[in-house]
C-alpha cells in the first residue's frame, strides 16, 4: 500500500487514526468487534488495538452494509462470512481508503496556494 492512497504507509493504525480514516467512531468499533464479533485487530501485550489494512478495507465494507444495505450485525457478521467462505465475491471494486475530506479543506488549500503565489511575487 502506498501513500497515493491516502494512507501512510505504516503496517498498523491505533483505533483513533481508523476513526478518523473511517468516518466511524471508536465505540462504534469496539462494539463491532466485542458485539458482532465482525472485527479482529490485533492486540499488544498492552491490549491496544492496532488494524492493519485489511481490517480498514473490512470497516468500509461495514460501514457500507450498515449505511446503504440496513443490515443487523447478525446479517453483516453472516454476509461477511459467506464472503470469505464463498468462491467468488459479490463485490469485485476496491474499497475506497481515503478518508472523506472535511469541508472546508478543499477551500484551506486554495487560499494556501495562493498565498504562495503572493508570497513568490513580493520576493
Amino acid at each position: 500500500m502506498d501513500a497515493a492512497e491516502g494512507l501512510s504507509p505504516k503496517r498498523f493504525y491505533t483505533i483513533g487514526e481508523v476513526s478518523r480514516i473511517t468516518g466511524v467512531r471508536p465505540h462504534v468499533l469496539r462494539y463491532w468487534e466485542v458485539q458482532g464479533k465482525i472485527l479482529r485487530p490485533f492486540r499488544k501485550s498492552s491490549r491496544h488495538r492496532l488494524y492493519r489494512v485489511a481490517d480498514i478495507q473490512l470497516i468500509f465494507e461495514i460501514k457500507r452494509l450498515r449505511d446503504e444495505e440496513r443490515l443487523s450485525l447478525t446479517a453483516m457478521r453472516r454476509q461477511l462470512q459467506s464472503h470469505q467462505q464463498g468462491p467468488t465475491p459479490r463485490y469485485q471494486a476496491p474499497l475506497p481508503l481515503k478518508p472523506p475530506e472535511p469541508e472546508g479543506l478543499a477551500l484551506l488549500r486554495s487560499i494556501r496556494e495562493e498565498l504562495r503565489a503572493l508570497k513568490e511575487l513580493l520576493e
